[in-house]
């Protein structure tokens, strides 16, 4: 794995968790699309591809550009499943009536 993996991986995570969390106080439903292609859009800005000289490094930065939807998406879940845990309990104890 290349190191934009291995940055996206926990960088996808918490702009999914911070990204559900705002959307869910702002009253609106959160979504997974927006932060994946957040996500990936600073996965290609990490990857650098005005640096690109050839057409070999053409290839392997598209070769990587594809590649590297693994780990953001994986962020995305991985950060996606506690914050829709959490926005779920803050909604479930705010319609509990106190005794």
């Amino acid at each position: 794995m290349d190191l934009v993996g291995l940055l996206m991986l926990p960088l996808a995570a918490i702009i999914t968790a911070t990204w559900i969390i705002i959307a869910a106080a702002r009253g609106r439903e959160p979504t997974f699309r927006s932060p994946f292609l957040l996500a990936y859009a600073l996965a290609i800005l990490l990857m650098q591809p005005w640096h690109i000289g050839s057409w070999q490094e053409a290839g392997m930065a598209l070769v990587m550009l594809a590649m590297s939807a693994i780990p953001i998406a994986g962020g995305c879940v991985a950060g996606g499943i506690p914050a829709v845990l959490t926005v779920s309990l803050v909604r479930k104890l705010a319609h509990t009536p106190y005794s």
